[in-house]
């Protein structure tokens, strides 16, 4: 699919000044070599691709690429006012964006395929061990895994053929597959397989993406049998693009393989904006928070900006990463006979677009909390203090703060993540803060808690475009 013509911008960009794991060490923020502020000159170029999700039926396969064709038309829409306000307080430097969607069941393959799946569309049925295949594992040539990557890499070549910029914005397993071949992925984990594009990718937009490994005991399926069993079997038929179920290649690449570790090295290293939701959507493949097809807390990676409670096994709550754009089912966003459909593309439309020309976010530091004791009514924990400060060229963004009361007792009710208004949270400067908890539901218990937080900054030139340099 060729690329949308690009949009001749002009935009000035001066010297900004900034304003202001559990029970594990604070993990810190990495300097990025894009942090500082720049004075562009010249013309920076920007390319957007947006990349699919999984689909199941040859048809859908076919049409792939139209998944995400509301969401770009609307970004197109309205970048010309996002420059034009760009544009009146940096005179001088013209942007040019460039726009395409990618269809990765229609792209070139990589030649490597089962001799009892020859057909390239069919990429999602490539299970490891099959026949005529030497691979042993998801992520190896010859798998699912490896294809979604391969491809996507070259359809980056093919699109933007010399672009030094390009940001992947991916739904669902496009979103997986683009936080992977920007971390250069292979079956081995984060940089053991050279896709030839990290240096060009600038970020990663991830759009309720399927980010965490699903078939590990963290996630609970609906049934008795485990998700890579219940996929194979033909029964995950329920948003993931349409009435087809997935290949058992994908069964296995979304069971057995995590990009958690992709995410976070984006995160760290790039720039990354991680979209999640849940709803109420019916049916579901979770029990918990979710959006029908993903649990909630698989959506978003620990680095991710953002963090909330979601409902745990066990009958507690556990952290969630990523920002909540609005309370979508999976498809939503793809489908444009969905409830809703319109105010997905709106909500994500305006991150996108805000994360680009106006704020890019990231984790500063990070850690958790655990009070030494059970705190009674009324009474507060001590004052905790987090944060380090900002790495170099980054500037103070706020602190984020979400915790989990614990009632151990068998007549006191559950776990239940705690109120913000029990929360005294205060933003210190340089990406550092503190805050205390104050247990005000229990009248006739006390409670232990668990926290955790996150500092998050800014670069200095604060959106990412204003990081990228001029020609």
């Amino acid at each position: 699919m060729a690329p949308r013509h690009g949009l001749m911008l002009s935009c000035v960009v001066g010297l900004l000044s900034g304003c202001g794991p559990l029970d594990a060490p604070p993990a810190s923020e990495v300097s990025r070599s894009d942090s500082r502020p720049l004075a562009q000159v010249g013309t920076v170029r920007l390319d957007l691709l947006f990349v699919h999700g999984v689909q199941g039926c040859q048809g859908s396969r076919e049409r792939a690429g139209g998944a995400l064709d509301e969401l770009e038309a609307a970004v197109v829409a309205a970048l010309p006012a996002r420059v034009a306000a760009y544009e009146a307080s940096h005179p001088g430097t013209t942007v040019v964006v460039r726009t395409a969607r990618t269809n990765l069941y229609t792209a070139p393959g990589s030649g490597s395929q089962p001799s009892d799946s020859p057909n390239p569309l069919n990429m999602d049925d490539w299970e490891a061990g099959d026949p005529g295949c030497q691979a042993t594992r998801q992520g190896e040539p010859c798998t699912t895994a490896y294809e979604w990557r391969y491809r996507l890499a070259k359809e980056v070549d093919r699109l933007f053929p010399g672009g030094t910029n390009v940001v992947l914005v991916g739904h669902s397993t496009g979103a997986r597959a683009a936080f992977e071949v920007a971390a250069n992925v292979g079956a081995g984990g984060v940089g053991t397989q050279d896709w030839g594009v990290q240096g060009r990718i600038a970020g990663v937009v991830s759009i309720q993406g399927m980010i965490d490994s699903l078939g590990t005991s963290k996630y609970n399926v609906v049934g008795a049998a485990s998700f890579v069993t219940t996929c194979k079997n033909g029964e995950l038929i329920l948003g993931y693009g349409d009435s087809c179920a997935p290949g058992n290649g994908w069964c296995e690449y979304a069971g057995n393989v995590g990009a958690f570790p992709a995410a976070d090295w984006v995160a760290r290293n790039k720039h990354a904006l991680m979209l999640t939701s849940w709803a109420s959507c019916s049916p579901s493949l979770w029990t918990g928070y979710s959006d029908g097809s993903l649990p909630f807390d698989a959506q978003g990676s620990g680095m991710a900006v953002g963090t909330a409670m979601t409902p745990a096994p066990g009958q507690t709550w556990r952290p969630a990463h990523g920002i909540k754009y609005g309370s979508f089912c999976h498809g939503t966003i793809t489908s444009a006979g969905a409830s809703g459909h319109a105010q997905a593309v709106s909500a994500a439309r305006e991150r996108i677009l805000d994360w680009l020309f106006a704020k890019a976010p990231a984790v500063a530091a990070s850690g958790g909390v655990t009070t030494a004791s059970s705190v009674a009514y009324n009474v507060s924990t001590p004052t905790y203090a987090v944060g380090s400060a900002c790495a170099a060229g980054r500037v103070d963004e706020g602190l984020q703060v979400v915790g989990l009361c614990k009632h151990p007792g068998f007549f006191d009710g559950d776990d239940h993540a705690i109120a913000a208004s029990e929360l005294t949270v205060t933003d210190g400067p340089d990406c550092t803060g503190s805050f205390k908890w104050t247990q005000r539901h229990d009248s006739g218990n006390k409670h232990a808690a668990t926290f955790w937080w996150k500092t998050q900054s800014l670069p200095e030139a604060r959106g990412v475009v204003a990081t990228l340099p001029g020609e």
